[in-house]
């Protein structure tokens, strides 16, 4: 039965560390008024000192503070009690510090600034709802102590539901310390294979674009041999699909897949979804007759729920740092990391790395003339057209207004020009919205080419030259590829290693 929080905020105690005043006013205020006990600190040297005398069971605390930083408050912390929990405060330029904060014993994190406080307060509910059912758990320990003293006859079943709270205590204590989604389903379904006497157990993952279940995770038996393995809901009439879905012990078309595939005609399924979305099926490949393996198994069940909204939300948290918002390209923060990278690889393998800088020619006049919501949209409209014509490793980012970037791995000068003259063309013959309205009488993009190592020496000079190139091309005729050229004196780091280019050619 889950609790409602609600009811015992007024019990908890929140710690909130940080040293901007108006950070602890906004939370004071929006935790104060869900009911929390609230106490304010500007450092962590003063938050510390307070905690012997009234230790709190939550602690929201910034990263980086004159004096004593977070995470030195969060390792002091850990030293004196493992049962305060321990939320950072951080902001996107600090995300990987904030993830090696969690590694360290935080149980969450916090974006700052916060968009919305009702996120503030749901993340404080749900670790003060991990506290409310550990001690609930410490009671039920105790009273089965007491039992086991009083009531010699019922020994056995004493043992057994301690043993189910370890199992569940261990299934938290695991998802605990994980934060990606793929691995807290594999973490989960190994060990409901465990529980089930190693039976085989699949989660089928729901891909409503594609109308379908698609065999995700499995344990206890390969993930390869069940590639392409799953459902076809299209035979399902539309308005009863989620009703299927929500009840899949009597879906039909589940029935044959466990039969063809698994050759099992009992088996228990679950489904699995969270406040955003349907998620997906759980399938244990039998019945779970036995009574105490079933409560310890729906035990697990909403601890997993739990734990995947947790990663989910992670993800997104991650992903709006490193994606455009409006596109869902990467952003010019993923850009300028990732280009680091692959210029960093190119040195070591020897071969060779382009750069393609886009900008959508005489954009303000379409936005002038159709209006911001338009112009919006023929961005996401030309972001898309990116994405289907690149491979699966080029790095397609929009860095801000109408400017792209195509980074392309292993692909010399001559290969990103025909690259980028093939997307110029298919650019200028789309037909967007109101493009026979604009000067060139169609949506057309002037590009700039710049290569490592033959025409720049690292990621600095290769965006400058890219840029450049892009530049020279919008002050000629516009919807045109400019080729970067070495400067003079210029010398390679080295001599890259031939590439076939998109003509087929074979170059050095």
């Amino acid at each position: 039965m889950s609790t409602d929080i609600t009811k015992v905020r007024k019990d908890f105690l929140c710690y909130i560390v940080d040293d901007e005043e108006s950070i602890r006013g906004i939370l004071q205020e929006a935790l104060g008024a869900a009911g929390y006990q609230v106490e304010l600190f500007p450092t962590a040297d003063l938050a510390y000192a307070r905690i012997k005398e009234a230790p709190p069971h939550v602690i929201l605390s910034d990263i980086r503070m004159p004096g004593m930083s977070g995470i030195q408050l969060l390792e002091k912390v850990r030293e004196l009690s493992s049962d305060i929990q321990f939320i950072v405060m951080t902001s996107h330029a600090s995300l990987e510090t904030a993830i090696n904060a969690i590694r360290l014993g935080a149980y969450d994190y916090l974006h700052k600034p916060f968009e919305d406080l009702a996120d503030v307060i749901t993340t404080v509910d749900r670790t003060v709802e991990m506290l409310f059912l550990q001690y609930q758990n410490e009671q039920l320990l105790e009273e089965l102590g007491h039992k086991n003293k009083a009531l010699t006859s019922l020994n056995a079943r004493i043992a057994k539901e301690k043993e189910e709270v370890v199992r569940i205590n261990t299934l938290m204590s695991q998802l605990a310390k994980v934060h990606d989604v793929n691995e807290t389903i594999q973490v989960f379904l190994d060990n409901v294979s465990q529980l089930c006497a190693d039976e085989k157990v699949i989660f089928l993952r729901y891909l409503p674009a594609y109308n379908s279940l698609m065999v995700s995770h499995a344990s206890k038996i390969s993930i390869e041999e069940l590639r392409k393995t799953g459902i076809n809901l299209s035979g399902i009439e539309p308005k009863l699909i989620m009703d299927n879905l929500k009840n899949p012990q009597g879906m039909a078309k589940l029935s044959e897949l466990m039969q063809q595939v698994f050759n099992v005609k009992e088996f228990l399924a679950i489904p699995v979804e969270t406040k955003e979305e349907f998620v997906g099926i759980i399938v244990v490949c039998s019945d779970v007759s036995d009574v105490s393996v079933r409560r310890v198994f729906d035990s697990y069940v909403q601890i997993f729920q739990v734990s995947y909204s947790n990663a989910a939300l992670q993800k997104r948290i991650h992903n709006m740092a490193i994606k455009d918002p409006l596109t869902g390209l990467h952003n010019r923060r993923y850009f300028n990391d990732k280009l680091d990278e692959e210029v960093t690889r190119s040195r070591r393998t020897k071969m060779p790395v382009s750069l393609v800088y886009m900008d959508i020619d005489h954009f303000k006049k379409y936005n002038d003339q159709n209006g911001h919501p338009m112009g919006d949209q023929l961005l996401k409209m030309v972001a898309t057209v990116l994405q289907k014509t690149s491979r699966k490793n080029d790095v397609v980012c929009r860095i801000g207004g109408e400017e792209f970037v195509l980074i392309l791995p292993h692909t010399d000068s001559r290969g990103a020009a025909i690259k980028a003259e093939k997307l110029r063309r298919i650019i200028e013959a789309t037909k967007f919205p109101f493009g026979e309205k604009q000067p060139l009488g169609m949506i057309s993009m002037s590009m700039g080419v710049s290569e490592y190592p033959s025409v720049s020496g690292d990621a600095e000079s290769l965006v400058k030259a890219a840029d450049e190139a892009l530049y020279h091309a919008k002050q000629t005729s516009r919807n045109c590829v400019a080729l970067a050229a070495p400067p003079p004196g210029f010398k390679p780091d080295f001599e890259p290693i031939p590439v076939v280019s998109a003509d087929g050619q074979r170059r050095g």
